[in-house]
């Protein structure tokens, strides 16, 4: 059995979700698309003219969604909206002082998709549609609709204006590609001549050190060269035509392998040296360009001819790079920094002297003065003023000793000072400890003024830096803190409770020792039962009562829970009745209708 089309309608509307159901808006495209007459296209305008005759925002939400979808697709059906545009618009767009229905949350919602659709339907049936048209300007001008947003999410999402805009990046990627394609003709018609002329200076190295297979036999002798004279023919000639009469047959074995090997010595090094030379510019200069030339000409498609060149300008370098491999060339040198002959300095460098690591020492210690020693050097037990280290810990360490040591106390008073006196590290505030009068200069050297000379008096330091000097900075240290050790009662779940409380947890009372099942420890005793034994009720029976209790109340609470856990609801219609005005709001709205 087929659902009506006010059924579908009905549904759609009515599902209270934001967006429209795909299965069911297939459903009705396709009893649109079959039914060759209009009247299917009158029975959907007919239901959502009473869709968006009720009174709630979110119901016309949808139905204006559904109206959008059919009016793109149905002439007739945009005919019949055109006829009915001002009741539309005071449907969707509170026009002619008509206010949106509740919520107000998708009342809102509604009128700003209605002038985005009611913008887009202008920009593509404007033309066809003068009403259409009539309509926008009305709305603009006389109901001042604000169509900005509008604009802007029609720019973004409409397919057309996306067509151009791709249409645009391709004519700009392919202007791109003719820029490419001449900037490379340019640089290959500027770098080809230097190209060759280093390849061919290769060859002619190679050449030098390893003649071809076919100059051995003299067949490119009188072709290649412009120096051999009447008389080398001659003889030349005589030799070949006495082997022809003696039918003589020479065999010559030439390894292929070791063509082209030749070592270096002082007779070609300056063959070498050119062909590093040109070397270096190949693989450094030459190959990277020509291959930026050929990854650009791939994508261009007119540029056959010119990616040939290019790729004979490669296979050209790669051919002389693999020969000098076959020359054992050593290709690290390009890693070396070249350095200019002319940048050369003539002078000679003399040797370093050898300084032994003891002597080094002896003259560093040798050159410091005793007043800046450091901890640790021969100078400093020789400083009368300088105490040990350890001296002082021994001493700090065994006060009592030293107080023997020294003379009597002068009276009793003071011996018990000296007994309850704290013991404390050594520092700058006992240093200068009852100290009136410190010099300032502690170096030793004599201070003399650039302009003034010395001075008469020694700088002695001032009350202030002196009372400075004297205290000491104590840091407080935090203490550290205790583990806070959880409750782990056993729970209605099967595991324990995690809570962590100081003394007593609010569900299952005083916190005690449980063992990995959660239950109480064996021969524990809390200290409430051993302060008072002879309390009524022991606390072991206590804290049982109390779990019992409490396992009883998180169970009726589970339970409750569970009844009233259901499975997730299907999207509603929003409630249409007004929030509770609270006192905050009142005060609000007063303020508001005063000004």
């Amino acid at each position: 059995m087929h659902t009506s089309i006010e059924d579908l309608v009905a549904e759609l509307t009515t599902s209270g979700s934001e967006t429209l159901d795909t299965d069911t808006v297939n459903q009705l495209k396709r009893r649109l698309k079959h039914d060759e007459s209009d009247q299917a296209i009158i029975q959907t305008f007919q239901a959502l003219q009473l869709a968006l005759e009720k009174r709630h925002a979110q119901v016309r939400l949808s139905a204006l969604q559904l109206a959008n979808i059919v009016f793109c697709r149905s002439h007739q059906f945009r005919l019949l909206v055109v006829d009915n545009l001002p009741r539309w618009f005071e449907l969707v767009l509170g026009t002619n002082h008509k206010k949106l229905p509740a919520p107000v949350q998708y009342a809102q919602q509604l009128r700003d998709m209605a002038a985005e659709i009611y913008y887009m339907w202008v920009e593509r049936f404007g033309n066809g549609y003068q009403r259409l048209v009539y309509g926008f300007r009305y709305l603009r001008f006389i109901e001042q609709v604000d169509f900005k947003r509008a604009v802007k999410e029609y720019k973004r999402k409409d397919p057309e204006r996306i067509r151009a805009r791709r249409k645009i990046r391709l004519e700009a990627q392919s202007e791109y590609l003719k820029r490419s394609l001449v900037s490379v003709q340019a640089d290959y018609m500027r770098t080809r001549q230097s190209i060759n002329e280093a390849l061919d200076t290769l060859d002619n190295c190679f050449a030098i050190l390893v003649p071809e297979i076919v100059d051995i036999f003299g067949s490119h002798g009188a072709t290649a060269g412009t120096t051999n004279d009447d008389d080398d023919d001659g003889d030349l000639d005589e030799v070949l035509a006495i082997m022809a009469a003696n039918r003589q047959s020479i065999d010559i074995n030439i390894n292929p392998e070791r063509v082209l090997e030749a070592e270096e010595d002082t007779e070609n090094s300056a063959v070498f040296d050119v062909i590093r030379d040109y070397l270096r510019l190949c693989v450094q200069v030459y190959s990277p360009r020509v291959q930026i030339w050929k990854q650009k000409l791939d994508r261009i498609d007119d540029s056959a001819e010119l990616a040939g060149l290019v790729d004979g300008l490669d296979t050209r370098i790669s051919v002389a790079i693999e020969k000098c491999r076959d020359l054992g060339i050593d290709f690290a040198y390009m890693d070396e920094p070249r350095d200019d002959e002319e940048d050369t300095d003539e002078f000679e460098d003399a040797p370093a002297p050898v300084v032994n690591k003891q002597q080094r020492i002896r003259q560093v210690q040798q050159k410091r003065n005793s007043v800046f020693a450091m901890y640790g050097q021969q100078v400093l037990k020789q400083d009368p003023t300088y105490i040990e280290p350890s001296l002082l810990r021994d001493q700090h360490n065994h006060p009592q000793a030293d107080i023997h040591q020294e003379e009597g106390p002068t009276n009793s008073v003071e011996a018990k000072l000296r007994e309850t006196a704290p013991v404390v590290s050594y520092g700058a505030d006992l240093e200068y400890w009852g100290q009136r009068e410190v010099n300032a200069n502690t170096t030793g050297l004599e201070i003399r003024h650039r302009f003034l000379g010395s001075a008469r008096d020694e700088p002695m330091l001032s009350e202030a830096a002196l009372d400075t000097l004297q205290k000491r900075a104590v840091y407080y240290q935090e203490p550290e803190r205790k583990e806070i050790k959880a409750c782990r009662a056993p729970l209605p779940s099967g595991r324990l409770c995690p809570r962590r409380d100081l003394v007593k947890c609010p569900l299952h009372g005083v916190i005690v020792p449980r063992d990995e099942q959660g239950q109480l420890k064996a021969g524990f005793l809390p200290e409430e039962e051993a302060e008072a034994p002879s309390s009524s009720i022991t606390t072991a029976e206590r804290i049982e009562d109390l779990n019992q209790n409490d396992v009883n109340a998180l169970a009726r609470k589970q339970q409750t829970k569970a009844k009233t856990k259901t499975k997730a609801k299907k999207p509603k219609l929003a409630s249409t009745r007004k929030a509770k005005l609270t006192g905050i709001k009142r005060l609000q709205q007063t303020i508001s209708r005063k000004r």
